[in-house]
Protein backbone atom coordinates (compact mmCIF):
# COMPACT_ATOMS: atom_id res chain seq x y z
CA UNK A 1 0.00 0.00 0.00
CA UNK A 2 2.90 2.11 1.32
CA UNK A 3 4.57 1.72 -2.26
CA UNK A 4 1.09 3.10 -3.86
CA UNK A 5 0.76 6.02 -2.19
CA UNK A 6 4.43 6.77 -2.68
CA UNK A 7 4.03 6.11 -6.44
CA UNK A 8 1.29 8.00 -7.09
CA UNK A 9 3.02 10.34 -4.97
CA UNK A 10 5.94 10.52 -7.59
CA UNK A 11 3.41 10.85 -10.46
CA UNK A 12 1.68 13.84 -9.18
CA UNK A 13 5.12 15.71 -8.65
CA UNK A 14 6.49 15.08 -11.25
CA UNK A 15 2.87 16.02 -13.13
CA UNK A 16 3.17 19.02 -11.19
CA UNK A 17 6.73 19.99 -11.89
CA UNK A 18 5.85 19.25 -15.93
CA UNK A 19 3.40 21.52 -15.56
CA UNK A 20 5.64 24.55 -14.46
CA UNK A 21 8.21 23.71 -16.88
CA UNK A 22 5.79 23.87 -20.09
CA UNK A 23 4.42 26.77 -19.10
CA UNK A 24 5.11 30.07 -21.20
CA UNK A 25 6.93 32.87 -19.88
CA UNK A 26 4.78 35.99 -19.60
CA UNK A 27 6.16 39.51 -19.98
CA UNK A 28 5.31 42.63 -19.01
CA UNK A 29 5.48 45.78 -20.76
CA UNK A 30 4.48 49.18 -21.89
CA UNK A 31 4.37 50.85 -25.48
CA UNK A 32 3.42 54.31 -26.23
CA UNK A 33 2.70 54.61 -30.10
CA UNK A 34 2.38 57.69 -32.50
CA UNK A 35 1.07 58.30 -35.37
CA UNK A 36 3.56 60.48 -37.53
CA UNK A 37 3.00 62.39 -40.97
CA UNK A 38 2.94 60.74 -43.98
CA UNK A 39 4.66 62.98 -46.10
CA UNK A 40 7.41 63.45 -44.08
CA UNK A 41 8.30 60.03 -45.39
CA UNK A 42 8.42 60.36 -49.21
CA UNK A 43 11.64 59.59 -48.77
CA UNK A 44 12.79 57.21 -45.04
CA UNK A 45 15.66 58.48 -44.79
CA UNK A 46 14.81 62.04 -44.57
CA UNK A 47 11.86 60.74 -42.31
CA UNK A 48 13.97 59.01 -39.92
CA UNK A 49 15.99 61.93 -39.75
CA UNK A 50 13.63 64.30 -38.36
CA UNK A 51 12.56 61.44 -35.69
CA UNK A 52 16.83 61.49 -34.96
CA UNK A 53 17.04 64.87 -34.40
CA UNK A 54 13.58 65.54 -32.21
CA UNK A 55 14.96 62.67 -30.50
CA UNK A 56 18.48 64.88 -29.87
CA UNK A 57 16.50 67.68 -28.91
CA UNK A 58 15.21 65.86 -26.22
CA UNK A 59 18.43 64.69 -25.25
CA UNK A 60 20.21 68.24 -25.54
CA UNK A 61 17.07 69.50 -23.17
CA UNK A 62 18.35 69.89 -19.54
CA UNK A 63 14.63 69.42 -18.22
CA UNK A 64 14.95 65.24 -19.05
CA UNK A 65 17.07 62.49 -17.70
CA UNK A 66 17.08 60.95 -21.38
CA UNK A 67 19.81 59.17 -23.45
CA UNK A 68 19.69 58.05 -27.12
CA UNK A 69 22.02 56.56 -29.96
CA UNK A 70 21.16 54.73 -33.03
CA UNK A 71 23.41 52.07 -35.03
CA UNK A 72 23.67 51.96 -38.82
CA UNK A 73 20.03 52.71 -40.39
CA UNK A 74 19.16 48.77 -41.56
CA UNK A 75 15.75 49.06 -42.77
CA UNK A 76 14.30 45.80 -42.40
CA UNK A 77 11.45 44.48 -44.81
CA UNK A 78 8.71 42.90 -43.58
CA UNK A 79 5.22 41.76 -44.92
CA UNK A 80 2.06 41.06 -42.73
CA UNK A 81 -1.11 39.71 -43.13
CA UNK A 82 -3.87 39.41 -41.09
CA UNK A 83 -6.37 36.72 -40.91
CA UNK A 84 -10.61 36.18 -39.88
CA UNK A 85 -13.24 34.23 -40.40
CA UNK A 86 -15.68 34.59 -43.40
CA UNK A 87 -18.21 36.37 -40.67
CA UNK A 88 -15.35 38.18 -39.05
CA UNK A 89 -15.61 36.31 -35.98
CA UNK A 90 -11.66 36.88 -34.41
CA UNK A 91 -12.68 40.90 -35.02
CA UNK A 92 -15.94 40.83 -33.29
CA UNK A 93 -13.74 39.34 -30.16
CA UNK A 94 -10.74 41.64 -30.40
CA UNK A 95 -8.66 39.07 -31.54
CA UNK A 96 -5.81 39.47 -34.37
CA UNK A 97 -4.43 36.26 -35.96
CA UNK A 98 -1.50 37.53 -37.89
CA UNK A 99 1.71 36.36 -39.90
CA UNK A 100 4.87 38.76 -40.44
CA UNK A 101 6.86 37.36 -42.93
CA UNK A 102 10.62 38.57 -43.72
CA UNK A 103 13.95 36.87 -45.51
CA UNK A 104 16.66 36.17 -43.75
CA UNK A 105 19.65 34.72 -45.59
CA UNK A 106 17.80 34.10 -48.53
CA UNK A 107 15.45 31.96 -46.26
CA UNK A 108 11.55 33.25 -45.81
CA UNK A 109 10.80 33.33 -42.09
CA UNK A 110 7.73 33.67 -40.49
CA UNK A 111 6.60 35.45 -36.85
CA UNK A 112 3.13 33.99 -35.94
CA UNK A 113 1.06 36.26 -33.33
CA UNK A 114 -2.09 35.97 -31.81
CA UNK A 115 -3.15 39.29 -30.38
CA UNK A 116 -5.91 39.83 -27.75
CA UNK A 117 -6.93 43.73 -27.15
CA UNK A 118 -8.98 44.23 -24.08
CA UNK A 119 -9.63 47.43 -22.03
CA UNK A 120 -8.54 45.99 -18.77
CA UNK A 121 -5.35 44.98 -17.68
CA UNK A 122 -7.86 41.90 -15.92
CA UNK A 123 -9.71 41.07 -18.44
CA UNK A 124 -6.67 39.96 -20.04
CA UNK A 125 -6.02 36.73 -18.69
CA UNK A 126 -7.00 34.74 -15.88
CA UNK A 127 -3.47 34.21 -13.83
CA UNK A 128 -4.93 30.70 -12.78
CA UNK A 129 -6.08 29.60 -15.85
CA UNK A 130 -3.32 31.13 -18.38
CA UNK A 131 -3.31 27.76 -20.41
CA UNK A 132 -6.58 28.56 -20.94
CA UNK A 133 -6.04 32.05 -22.44
CA UNK A 134 -6.66 32.49 -26.62
CA UNK A 135 -2.86 33.24 -27.35
CA UNK A 136 -1.78 30.56 -25.29
CA UNK A 137 0.72 28.29 -27.98
CA UNK A 138 0.14 24.44 -28.72
CA UNK A 139 2.37 22.29 -26.65
CA UNK A 140 4.78 21.25 -29.39
CA UNK A 141 5.46 25.24 -29.68
CA UNK A 142 5.69 26.04 -26.10
CA UNK A 143 9.61 25.98 -25.75
CA UNK A 144 9.74 28.55 -28.79
CA UNK A 145 6.51 31.07 -28.28
CA UNK A 146 6.64 33.85 -26.24
CA UNK A 147 3.75 35.89 -24.45
CA UNK A 148 3.53 39.56 -23.61
CA UNK A 149 0.90 41.29 -21.68
CA UNK A 150 1.11 44.89 -23.04
CA UNK A 151 -0.10 48.53 -22.00
CA UNK A 152 -0.61 50.19 -25.27
CA UNK A 153 -0.26 53.92 -24.88
CA UNK A 154 -1.96 55.77 -27.85
CA UNK A 155 -2.55 59.56 -28.47
CA UNK A 156 -5.55 60.18 -25.40
CA UNK A 157 -6.01 56.53 -24.17
CA UNK A 158 -4.61 53.04 -23.35
CA UNK A 159 -5.36 49.34 -24.43
CA UNK A 160 -3.88 46.17 -23.00
CA UNK A 161 -3.27 43.39 -24.89
CA UNK A 162 -2.26 39.68 -24.37
CA UNK A 163 -0.32 38.23 -27.38
CA UNK A 164 1.62 35.45 -28.13
CA UNK A 165 4.04 35.08 -31.12
CA UNK A 166 6.27 31.69 -32.32
CA UNK A 167 8.99 31.77 -34.98
CA UNK A 168 9.45 29.46 -37.66
CA UNK A 169 11.82 29.28 -40.22
CA UNK A 170 9.52 28.64 -43.24
CA UNK A 171 6.89 30.32 -45.03
CA UNK A 172 3.09 29.97 -43.46
CA UNK A 173 -0.25 30.82 -44.33
CA UNK A 174 -4.09 30.32 -42.65
CA UNK A 175 -6.25 28.49 -45.00
CA UNK A 176 -8.45 27.28 -41.74
CA UNK A 177 -9.19 27.82 -38.44
CA UNK A 178 -8.10 24.14 -37.79
CA UNK A 179 -4.20 25.16 -39.20
CA UNK A 180 -4.07 27.89 -36.65
CA UNK A 181 -4.88 26.09 -33.76
CA UNK A 182 -1.87 23.96 -34.48
CA UNK A 183 0.64 26.65 -33.42
CA UNK A 184 -2.46 28.33 -30.88
CA UNK A 185 -4.08 25.86 -28.74
CA UNK A 186 -6.13 28.87 -26.71
CA UNK A 187 -8.36 29.43 -30.46
CA UNK A 188 -10.03 26.20 -28.90
CA UNK A 189 -11.26 28.15 -26.40
CA UNK A 190 -13.11 30.86 -28.81
CA UNK A 191 -16.53 30.00 -29.16
CA UNK A 192 -18.30 29.40 -32.16
CA UNK A 193 -15.28 28.95 -33.92
CA UNK A 194 -14.92 25.96 -35.78
CA UNK A 195 -11.18 23.97 -36.79
CA UNK A 196 -12.72 23.48 -40.46
CA UNK A 197 -13.84 27.55 -40.80
CA UNK A 198 -12.27 28.80 -44.07
CA UNK A 199 -9.97 32.01 -42.82
CA UNK A 200 -9.07 34.54 -45.47
CA UNK A 201 -6.31 37.35 -45.79
CA UNK A 202 -8.85 40.29 -44.37
CA UNK A 203 -5.84 43.00 -43.82
CA UNK A 204 -2.25 43.09 -45.96
CA UNK A 205 0.13 45.84 -45.78
CA UNK A 206 4.15 45.64 -46.68
CA UNK A 207 6.57 47.21 -43.87
CA UNK A 208 10.23 49.02 -44.06
CA UNK A 209 10.75 48.65 -40.29
CA UNK A 210 13.89 50.59 -37.97
CA UNK A 211 14.28 49.54 -34.73
CA UNK A 212 18.22 50.17 -33.78
CA UNK A 213 17.23 52.79 -31.87
CA UNK A 214 18.26 52.13 -28.10
CA UNK A 215 17.10 54.95 -25.49
CA UNK A 216 17.62 54.93 -22.10
CA UNK A 217 15.44 56.99 -19.03
CA UNK A 218 16.18 57.22 -15.84
CA UNK A 219 18.91 54.87 -16.22
CA UNK A 220 16.35 51.91 -17.73
CA UNK A 221 16.41 51.09 -21.41
CA UNK A 222 13.53 51.89 -24.41
CA UNK A 223 13.43 50.17 -27.48
CA UNK A 224 12.53 53.09 -29.77
CA UNK A 225 11.32 51.36 -33.61
CA UNK A 226 10.00 53.70 -36.38
CA UNK A 227 7.28 51.29 -39.01
CA UNK A 228 6.45 52.39 -42.56
CA UNK A 229 3.91 50.67 -43.78
CA UNK A 230 2.36 50.52 -47.59
CA UNK A 231 -0.45 49.07 -49.14
CA UNK A 232 2.12 47.18 -52.47
CA UNK A 233 5.56 46.47 -53.12
CA UNK A 234 6.03 49.75 -54.60
CA UNK A 235 6.81 51.46 -51.21
CA UNK A 236 6.44 54.86 -53.00
CA UNK A 237 3.25 56.39 -50.67
CA UNK A 238 2.79 55.07 -47.14
CA UNK A 239 -0.35 54.24 -45.82
CA UNK A 240 0.71 54.81 -42.25
CA UNK A 241 3.69 55.57 -39.89
CA UNK A 242 4.48 54.55 -36.67
CA UNK A 243 6.93 55.40 -33.56
CA UNK A 244 6.85 53.61 -31.10
CA UNK A 245 8.42 53.50 -27.44
CA UNK A 246 8.64 49.87 -25.67
CA UNK A 247 9.81 49.28 -22.02
CA UNK A 248 9.94 45.75 -20.43
CA UNK A 249 8.84 45.58 -16.65
CA UNK A 250 12.07 44.87 -14.39
CA UNK A 251 12.07 41.73 -12.88
CA UNK A 252 11.58 43.67 -9.35
CA UNK A 253 8.84 45.29 -10.70
CA UNK A 254 8.03 49.17 -12.81
CA UNK A 255 10.19 51.97 -11.78
CA UNK A 256 7.65 54.96 -10.87
CA UNK A 257 10.40 57.49 -11.75
CA UNK A 258 11.58 56.05 -15.15
CA UNK A 259 7.42 55.90 -16.05
CA UNK A 260 6.64 59.76 -15.39
CA UNK A 261 9.84 60.46 -16.82
CA UNK A 262 8.97 58.34 -20.26
CA UNK A 263 5.38 59.65 -20.26
CA UNK A 264 6.79 63.24 -20.13
CA UNK A 265 9.14 62.94 -23.31
CA UNK A 266 5.84 60.78 -24.96
CA UNK A 267 3.89 63.86 -24.10
CA UNK A 268 6.52 66.32 -25.83
CA UNK A 269 6.75 63.79 -28.65
CA UNK A 270 2.74 64.41 -29.13
CA UNK A 271 3.71 68.12 -29.07
CA UNK A 272 5.95 68.21 -32.04
CA UNK A 273 5.03 68.67 -35.53
CA UNK A 274 5.89 64.90 -36.45
CA UNK A 275 2.65 63.96 -34.67
CA UNK A 276 -0.17 63.25 -37.66
CA UNK A 277 -3.10 63.89 -34.97
CA UNK A 278 -1.22 67.10 -33.32
CA UNK A 279 -4.01 69.84 -33.30
CA UNK A 280 -6.93 67.28 -34.49
CA UNK A 281 -6.70 65.06 -31.55
CA UNK A 282 -5.94 66.46 -27.69
CA UNK A 283 -3.30 63.98 -26.16
CA UNK A 284 -3.84 62.92 -22.69
CA UNK A 285 -1.50 64.19 -19.74
CA UNK A 286 -0.78 61.42 -17.56
CA UNK A 287 0.76 58.21 -19.29
CA UNK A 288 2.77 57.40 -15.90
CA UNK A 289 0.37 55.54 -13.96
CA UNK A 290 1.41 51.72 -13.83
CA UNK A 291 -1.95 50.32 -13.67
CA UNK A 292 -0.65 46.74 -14.65
CA UNK A 293 1.57 47.16 -11.40
CA UNK A 294 1.26 43.42 -10.40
Amino acid sequence: MRIQVLFCLLILIGFESALVQAEVSLTHSKEYQIVLKNEYFQSRDEGIRRVIDRLQALEDNPEFDFKYKTGPKKIRQRHTKRYDTLDGRLQTLNLKLMVEQSTVNGRIHSKLKVKYNCMDVDVCYDRKHITSAFPYPAPCYKAVGKMKLEADVHQNYTKYALSSTIKVAEAVDFATVGEATHYFKGLEHVKGLSNTAPLVVVYEHYEWVFDNIKLKVKGDYVCGEVVVRYATTEFVTPTKVELSLKIKKPKKGWHYETLVELGQVYHELLQSDLNLFKGRMEPGKKFYRPADSD
